[in-house]
């Protein structure tokens, strides 16, 4: 019985589990989805910057004033972080809504848009462009146009360094 009580105790003493609606799922599924693959290549535009990253076989490089580079960080460790924070409700995702179809890059996608809210770090709209045949994100953007990023997983090779 004390066992019993001293577990219900800590219990109540537990943050509450974040729950994100189920519409949102998808946002989720695909950032982990992105983790399984071998390689992509991703690009994200804002205020005029281009950063450009690249994973193959567990290896990161990035692109920084146009010279490539072994990245400093796993990127696949920053995704999990962020799924975790999605998680956990540090960044809030709601609003979550089927905004149709679309193709990029001729892959057929299923379009999302969602709010997002991450504290002092602001927040916005944003559609995400999930493939409808493999569940991956290919691209998104926030409303205000400010920012953008695109990622193929398709014939992608480690940079020149």
């Amino acid at each position: 019985m004390k066992r019993i009580l001293a577990a219900t105790a800590l219990f109540t003493l537990l943050p509450p589990v974040f729950a994100l609606d189920a519409a949102c799922d998808p946002i989720l599924k695909a950032s982990e989805a992105k983790l399984t693959q071998a390689a992509w290549h991703s690009t994200v535009e804002t205020a005029g910057a281009k950063l450009e990253s690249i994973k193959v076989d567990g290896q990161f490089f990035m692109s920084i004033d146009g010279k490539w580079q072994k990245s400093p960080m796993n990127m696949d460790d920053a995704e999990k972080i962020a799924i975790g924070m999605i998680k956990d409700g540090s960044i809030k995702v709601t609003d979550c809504k089927d905004d149709g179809e679309d193709t990029v890059d001729g892959v057929a996608v299923t379009v999302l848009s969602y709010h997002s809210e991450a504290g002092d770090l602001g927040g916005g709209t944003v559609k995400l462009y999930i493939g409808k045949d493999d569940g991956l994100p290919y691209k998104s953007a926030m409303e205000d146009g400010k920012t953008t990023s695109s990622t193929r997983y398709q014939d992608v090779t480690a940079p020149k360094l």
